[in-house]
């Protein structure tokens, strides 16, 4: 209804100023809302979830049924703006893992600029104030060959709708006087163009279509993207091997296109999309931020991991992410490049698609069979000891930003690995030789990669680091006795948890050190933190140091290390299946799996070993511990009628402080008064 009552509007606003303009709504929206439409939901169901072979039957019965109902093009473009406007924007690949659809939409203009039209309806709403609900705005973006808008484009804010209107292009590439190749994918001449003109320009026939708002019809000009949308398919208005060389980008927006579509890449795209002539142009034309934000958009869309197999099948992934080189000591020791990197990167990409898949599933699988520390309600509860709100206690599939740094970091987990692997054979080899000291810490190849490479803000690549090592430590907490420790937690009743009626009377501020919001129990019973020495309550307070070491450095990202530690191992297991342990009653190293079990059961099994890990976590109120702050403050730890009035300035602070924190971990809920008790006794010439 919005969006009629914004086009309504734009039809009276060029009637009543006398305008002929003819405005096409192009791209997406148009593409979107006739995959949305109910006619089309019946030839197309939403295929999440099935495996490779059913989705080859899928794709088979959708071609058959194709062509029985195929229609003639003039039945083709009677689809009006009634008709597919009665569905929801999402019905198509109902997504199983929730993915925020950003509202915009684009408008061709046939006869004036687009900061022409911009003015005209600035001037209009100005004199029609009672037909605006929200504040608007009007932006330009001048023409600037340099960037990739090249004619003057207004951009306009309606209700909740950004608007970018724009002249009808055509474009040529190369140089027009001698018809040599550019290397730049900006048009070397960009004009005003016929709609015709414009829907070829476009990447993908998909992409051509246009919704006449004037008329309420759609316009295909290309007379193929109706048929490429019925047919599931990604292919080029024009020859793809030229498509793609004029602008190399296409290749990277084709991809995401058949990821996110779940459509398949015409036989003719694909050969030129493995073309090694459009690699090289991928690498020399584009710009790596333009690169890495497609990359971006293929991670943020439902089938990430669909967009990197690709990737991989197309020969594109070393271009798009390219390997760690060799060092300058390698290279001296005349190492070939390519012999090197073979020894340690050979098949790591597959590795990582196989990581990303694994992660992916069980995270689309957690939406159906959700264990019980993914619980919202249970996550909100836990986090409640440490004052986490809801969303900072969103489960992980409900959190797409996390989840986003998730695939980053499943997907290049196996590089990482491999580079660590390689710096500690390097130190290895030249610890004989090397004399003088290393120098200062270097970028490591993951930092490298996503910041140099792909463009990524330092902070982000810091987080997805962080998720990687965070993955890896959890992996050794269970291992090394954690999943024994925490099934002992929760058959014991140990609890670290919100004391509702104390927290219930506490304002804002008050009560730092949380010792009367902070309630602990065990067999239900109340448990001093002050001087409580069960042995089982002492191993509980072990468990909640070692886990606390791990989340106060992941943070709120510890729900993605932890799916990713976990979906290491279900691909570890895939992977050695067939090994023998000798011991069949245990774990060989913690990595091979008896062959006494089924596949099922090896899978249930270390399901199970991690849910229970978690939800020891969450009993033992650890969840928000990376907010913990200190119960004695700087002033208060030293000077002359302090805690430690003896303690010296310099690194013994740093230790005191780190002490007081160790202690508040193992005490949870415990006093002021024991706190200062403990610091005195554990350090006594400070006293």
């Amino acid at each position: 209804d919005e969006e009629e009552d914004l086009f309504n509007l734009l039809r009276t606003v060029t009637a009543d100023r006398g305008m002929k303009s003819t405005l096409r709504v192009a791209g997406g929206w148009v593409r979107d809302k006739i995959l949305a439409s109910h006619d089309f939901q019946r030839e197309h169901r939403a295929d999440n979830g099935v495996t490779q072979q059913q989705q080859q039957q899928q794709n088979q019965r959708r071609k058959q049924q194709s062509a029985k109902r195929a229609k003639s093009k003039e039945e083709d473009l009677e689809l009006t703006f009634q008709a597919i406007m009665k569905s929801s924007t999402n019905a198509y690949n109902q997504p199983t893992l929730s993915v925020t659809e950003h509202v915009d939409i684009d408008i061709t203009l046939d006869d004036c600029l687009g900061s022409e039209f911009a003015a005209e309806l600035e001037t209009w709403l100005t004199e029609h104030p009672e037909s605006k609900n929200s504040p608007y705005s009007v932006g330009c973006i001048l023409e600037n060959p340099e960037q990739t808008k090249h004619l003057e484009t207004a951009t306009v804010r309606l209700n909740h709708y950004w608007i970018d209107f724009v002249n009808l292009r055509a474009e040529e590439y190369g140089c027009v006087t001698t018809g040599q190749e550019s290397n730049s994918r900006i048009p070397s001449v960009m004009r005003i163009g016929t709609p015709l003109e414009d829907a070829q320009r476009r990447d993908l026939t998909i992409n051509s279509l246009f919704y006449n708002i004037n008329t309420g019809k759609i316009e295909d000009m290309t007379g193929k993207g109706l048929h490429d949308l019925r047919r599931g398919v990604v292919d080029t208005p024009l020859k793809p091997l030229t498509t793609l060389l004029d602008d190399p980008l296409r290749v990277l927006r084709s991809v995401r296109f058949a990821a996110r579509l779940r459509f398949d890449i015409s036989p003719k795209l694909w050969n030129a999309a493995s073309d090694a002539s459009v690699n090289v142009a991928l690498g020399r034309k584009v710009s790596r931020e333009r690169i890495g934000s497609e990359v971006n958009l293929m991670l943020q869309s439902r089938h990430p991991a669909r967009a990197l197999e690709l990737l991989v099948n197309l020969g594109l992934i070393n271009t798009v992410f390219p390997k760690p080189t060799a060092t300058k000591q390698q290279k001296k020791q005349q190492q070939l490049q390519e012999e090197y990197d073979d020894q340690y990167y050979k098949g790591v990409y597959h590795e990582g698609l196989s990581l990303l898949s694994t992660t992916h599933d069980h995270l689309v699988d957690c939406m159906t069979n959700r264990p019980k520390w993914c619980e919202a309600a249970r996550a909100l509860e836990a986090g409640a000891v440490h004052g986490l709100g809801k969303e900072e206690a969103l489960p992980l599939m409900e959190d797409e930003e996390a989840r986003r740094l998730l695939w980053y970091a499943a997907f290049l987990k196996p590089l990482r690995d491999r580079t660590l692997q390689r710096k500690r054979d390097n130190h290895e080899e030249e610890h004989e030789i090397r004399k003088k000291p290393k120098k200062a810490k270097e970028r490591s190849a993951i930092l490298k990669l996503l910041v140099e490479d792909l463009k990524r803000p330092t902070k982000e690549a810091q987080s997805i680091e962080s998720i990687m090592q965070a993955a890896d430590e959890f992996a050794t907490l269970i291992s090394t006795g954690g999943s024994e420790s925490a099934l002992a937690i929760l058959l014991s009743g140990a609890r670290v948890v919100v004391n509702k009626k104390s927290a219930l009377g506490l304002r804002d501020g008050e009560d730092r050190s949380m010792e009367k919001r902070i309630a602990c129990t065990m067999d239900g019973r109340p448990v001093n933190p002050n001087a409580e020495n069960d042995p089982v309550w002492e191993h509980a307070m072990e468990f909640r140091q070692r886990c606390a070491k791990v989340l106060k450095k992941v943070g709120y990202l510890w729900r993605a290390a932890f799916i990713l530690s976990l979906s290491e191992q279900l691909v570890d297991w895939q992977t050695h299946r067939m090994i023998v342990v000798e011991d069949a009653d245990h774990l060989c190293d913690g990595e091979a799996w008896s062959h006494r079990e089924t596949p099922e059961e090896v899978v249930c099994g270390i399901l199970k070993k991690y849910d229970v890990f978690a939800s020891a976590m969450l009993q033992m109120g650890l969840i928000g511990i990376w907010k913990q702050k200190p119960i004695l403050d700087g002033g208060e730890i030293k000077g002359k009628a302090s805690v430690l009035p003896n303690l010296p300035n310099g690194p013994e602070f740093r230790t005191i402080m780190d002490a007081q924190i160790q202690w508040m971990i193992t005490h949870p809920g415990g006093s002021r008064e024991a706190l200062v008790e403990h610091l005195r006794e554990e350090f006594p010439s400070y006293a």
